[in-house]
């Protein structure tokens, strides 16, 4: 079921990434006559939009990555493995200490590091052994939510730059009209522009928001789950 929606997400992502790459007749019939016909290629879009579109496709760029990065790396079964956890409990309940590290240095996962972290304090204290197992945790857990602060921050930056070029192609559109002859080319020039940006900036930030939301719910998981694995960790190491 998981993997289902999953699929789903990730399709609604691409699908609005898509949109980067073809444009409506409609909304190609702001910008020219021509282009109606057929509707207009990406360069074309970007040309049209003005230098605002440049900075939109960095945006662009940047989040998708970071959706690929989210969903191929942060996922609760891959950063907190339950099985993993099972294995390393029992053998930290039997002192079986080198083995654990052993097992752990073999793992990369949020459950191994916080483990190492606590095995290489097993001969201290219990306040030690906690304090360190909680810090690593802590660490490993914030560099989650920064990366995915990321995404968000693109989120809220695009629309605030598709608005920067609606003003700008505004401008351009109704800068004409102090003169006495008026160039509907000119006049519709400066409309495709305010379009073409407002549309590009929410045909980056909707997939954004869309995927903030969705990879907030795996950290939260990842976050419980890492939480009860490294209390976990503290109580056998200290029995």
């Amino acid at each position: 079921m998981l993997k289902k929606l999953e699929c789903k997400i990730y399709l609604g992502v691409i699908f609005f990434i898509s949109n980067l790459f073809f444009v409506p007749n409609g909304f190609a019939a702001v910008a020219g006559a021509d282009a109606s016909k057929k509707g207009m290629s990406l360069w074309q879009l970007v040309v049209a939009g003005g230098p605002v579109m440049g900075f939109l496709g960095i945006l662009s760029v940047a989040a998708l990555a970071s959706i690929i990065y989210h969903f191929l790396y942060i996922k609760p079964e891959k950063l907190t493995p339950p099985d993993f956890c099972e294995d390393l409990l029992l053998l930290l309940e039997k002192k079986e200490y080198q083995k654990a590290t052993s097992v752990c240095k073999q793992q990369d996962n949020l459950i191994s590091a916080i483990a190492l972290k606590g095995l290489s304090k097993a001969s201290h204290a219990k306040a030690v052994i906690e304090n360190s197992v909680q810090n690593e945790g802590k660490a490993r857990l914030e560099q989650l939510w920064q990366n995915l602060n990321y995404l968000g921050d693109l989120a809220v930056v695009a629309p605030m730059l598709g608005l920067l070029g609606t003003i700008l192609g505004m401008i351009d559109a109704f800068n004409y009209f102090k003169t006495e002859t008026i160039h509907p080319s000119v006049l519709t020039g400066g409309l495709a522009k305010a379009m073409i940006n407002t549309a590009f900036g929410l045909i980056i930030t909707v997939p954004c928001l869309i995927a903030y939301s969705y990879f907030r719910g795996r950290i939260s998981t990842i976050t419980t789950r890492a939480e009860t694995a490294a209390t976990e960790i503290v109580q056998v190491l200290t029995k």
